[in-house]
């Protein structure tokens, strides 16, 4: 009896562990790694999921990115699109079968768009694509504003299905609360190319470039070449004292060494140039995105007068955006020449009057974004950042024997 019936609970057993193995269970069902969408880099306070950053770190989908006060965060997708977060902005990304996907909650976002990339701003949702790029801001908890610099922008209420479409230069208010939008502003830069800059990662110290020859490499190298020169002629001399047939021997080789030294000199110099133009871009760029804050929310508060100075630094900044994109590119240029025993004076000296003059320029602009923050600080959603000025590049002299 008791044979009989252990042989039933035996097969009872076997039965419900052969339905349990053999159940299907889904994917969901255990956890899988997250997918990567690109890489953030962080200066100031910026937190990622959370956590605080102090340079770089890896986005995740479902990831949350918050810039604190006086932070900015840089994100490069994988995709190649580039999203730049001001202070006191707060966003999510996340990524489904159509592409990358951001959510705001708070602050200004600038883009391009490398590829399909929606920026959430509820009810609205704006696409852009095909290297579009402009800025998203939530001025109030009421309203919001998008700005294209370049291509075109697609703007739909999620509700409505409503949508349409603003290019270079045209702006569009957003209602968050009704759904409403007004019509176009006033365009502003529209003679000037401005998409967001490449940018901003941290500010280099002066004196340093994070591409080709460093500022403090070229300039121990300078410094080492010289100490060779000197060191060399008092060597010159003493054999010169002893065996006189050397000397011409010895002048070929200090005059080798002379050449060698000028142009260290040269490349340290031109890799300054270089750096102070990179730390000119970053400045403009945060003028931009601040003075673009900034009309927005003296729009809203009916200050036509100001909303209208705010333009007018925005396509100030712009404008120094572009000539410096293109003055640093003749500053590699140069350096590439001067690594290579090309290059002169001439062209060195050039170079840096370029650039003191767009560096002038460049601070006025920043002076009056600052000036401009300060004279409207008590409306409401007027950021209360400050842009520091920028000083000339570090220029230094040929040591000779």
């Amino acid at each position: 009896m008791l044979s009989c019936d252990f042989r039933r609970i035996v097969a009872v057993a076997m039965v419900f562990a052969t339905a349990f193995v053999t159940m299907p269970v889904s994917a969901a069902d255990f956890d899988t790694t997250k997918s990567v969408i690109g890489s953030v880099s962080a200066v100031g306070p910026v937190e990622l999921r959370g956590i605080g950053i102090s340079q770089e770190g890896t986005l995740f989908a479902g990831d949350s990115i918050r810039a604190g006060h006086k932070g900015y965060a840089k994100i490069v997708l994988g995709t190649g699109s580039k999203i730049e977060l001001a202070e006191k902005t707060d966003v999510n990304f996340n990524r489904d079968a159509q592409g990358v996907k951001i959510a705001m909650t708070t602050g200004t976002v600038g883009f391009t768009a490398m590829s399909p990339l929606r920026i959430d701003v509820m009810p609205f949702e704006v696409t852009a694509t095909d290297g579009a790029a402009g800025n998203v801001a939530i001025v109030s908890p009421n309203a919001a504003g998008v700005r294209a610099i370049s291509g075109k922008v697609t703007i739909r209420n999620l509700k409505t299905s409503e949508s349409f479409i603003i290019t270079k230069g045209q702006e569009r208010l957003l209602g968050l609360k009704d759904g409403v939008h007004a019509p176009s502003l006033a365009e502003i830069a529209s003679n000037v190319p401005g998409p967001i800059p490449a940018p901003p990662a941290p500010q280099a110290p002066a004196g340093r470039t994070s591409g080709g020859l460093a500022m403090d490499t070229g300039a121990w190298l300078a410094v080492i070449g010289g100490a060779a020169v000197a060191g060399l002629a008092v060597w010159g001399l003493v054999v010169a004292m002893n065996n006189r047939d050397d000397i011409q021997d010895l002048k070929k080789t200090i005059s080798g060494l002379s050449t060698t030294n000028a142009r260290l000199v040269n490349v340290s110099n031109t890799a300054a140039i270089a750096n102070t133009i990179a730390q000119l871009q970053s400045q403009q760029n945060q003028a931009a995105l601040l003075a673009t804050q900034a009309q927005l929310a003296l729009t809203l508060s009916g200050n036509a007068a100001g909303a209208a100075q705010a333009a007018t630094l925005v396509a100030q900044a712009n404008a120094n955006l572009a000539a410096l994109g293109a003055l640093l590119s003749q500053a590699q240029a140069l350096q590439a020449q001067f690594a290579s025993g090309g290059g002169s004076a001439s062209q060195l000296s050039s170079l840096f009057s370029s650039e003191e003059s767009l560096r002038a320029t460049s601070n006025t602009t920043a002076t009056g974004v600052n000036n401009l923050l300060t004279t409207y600080r008590t409306t409401p959603n007027v950021p209360t950042a400050t842009i520091s000025l920028v000083s000339a590049p570090p220029q230094a002299s040929q040591t000779t024997p």
